[in-house]
């Protein structure tokens, strides 16, 4: 999905793949790239600051097997390659409802 690009899908579970800073784009990810859950370790320590200031995670009870291709989060806090079984504290999506920011008349 591109940015801000409205799109209105059932949404189930949060994940890179399903959050609107992640690219159209999907690359085939080398097996070797890939954490025992299916995730991708920062490779550096610029890419560790990014994640641990996102809290970016790979979830839990999957596998190496569970991601085969990875995507470009461009959220700016991020910037780096993910798969289906990441999320961090930045993951967003179009319809998401926040009610605390909707006018509630009294």
């Amino acid at each position: 999905m591109a940015k801000n690009e409205k799109k209105m899908e059932k949404v189930i579970g949060t994940n890179c793949y399903n959050c609107k800073f992640i690219d159209k784009k999907e690359v085939t990810v080398d097996p070797k790239e890939l954490n025992d859950e299916g995730g991708i370790d920062p490779k550096n320590l610029e890419e560790m600051e990014r994640a641990k200031k996102a809290d970016l995670i790979t979830l839990p009870g999957g596998s190496k097997a569970d991601a085969t291709s990875k995507k470009l989060c461009y959220n700016d806090q991020v910037d780096m390659n993910v798969t289906i079984r990441m999320c961090c504290a930045y993951w967003d999506n179009v319809g998401v409802k926040r009610p605390w920011k909707t006018k509630v008349s009294q």
